[in-house]
């Protein structure tokens, strides 16, 4: 006996193939669940902090060439209204190269916590923040405050290690820059935070897999 199914049939199953089929997202960064944040800076401070290790997992992820689009930017606020009266914002950044010289790959909006716990401090539409990479690469998460939010983050001092700048540091506002001459590399703490991504399929390889899948679905089985 054989069987045809229907083309509308056939564009249902592909459609949940494609999005069963589809990466996953990458987080980058300590977590924002970190365990072990009972503390945060001193407030009235702005920081620049990029996650180089902890021991609770690698907070950097190395990706594929390709082009990734940051879902969301997470954190864990501790004692926002204590101290720093809630003042400060913070800014999500991702960047690549190595303790105490780095290069933006990308730097998202300013955000302003209102509560304590763990949050979503920015989620982004599909493919409105992305960035490109020509080759494999580690990608290192990274955040800085302003206007004195320096005791906004939460941070475990018994986790890994950050490369730390307090007030006087350059803020970076985009792609492309270079940020350095970091006061404290190296400095023995974790923040807790996390920058998720995921890969964006390139058109020609989703169509190609889109034909192939129906060609196959719409075949004539016995």
């Amino acid at each position: 006996m054989k069987t045809t199914m229907s083309l509308a049939a056939a564009m249902g199953t592909l459609a949940l193939t494609a999005t069963s089929a589809q990466a996953a997202v990458t987080s980058i960064g300590p977590g924002a669940d970190l365990a072990g944040t009972t503390i945060a800076d001193t407030p009235g401070v702005d920081r620049l902090n990029i996650a180089l290790t902890t021991d609770v997992g690698t907070p950097f992820a190395n990706l594929a060439a390709g082009t990734y689009s940051v879902r969301d930017f997470q954190l864990n606020v501790f004692n926002h209204n204590t101290g720093d009266s809630g003042a400060g914002t913070i800014a999500p950044m991702l960047l690549t190269g190595s303790s105490g010289s780095w290069t933006t790959l990308w730097v998202g909006d300013d955000f302003d916590p209102t509560s304590d716990g763990v949050q979503t401090a920015a989620a982004y539409g599909a493919g409105v923040e992305t960035f490109t990479l020509g080759a494999a690469t580690d990608v290192y998460g990274g955040m800085f405050t302003k206007l004195g939010g320096g005791n906004i983050v939460a941070i475990n001092l018994s986790n890994g290690s950050t490369d730390h700048d307090a007030n006087g540091y350059t803020a970076p506002t985009g792609a492309g820059q270079t940020v350095d001459g970091i006061s404290n590399t190296n400095l023995g703490r974790a923040y807790a935070f996390e920058i998720n991504v995921e890969p964006v399929p390139e058109p020609s390889t989703t169509a190609l897999l889109g034909l192939g899948g129906l060609a196959l679905i719409l075949r004539r089985r016995k």
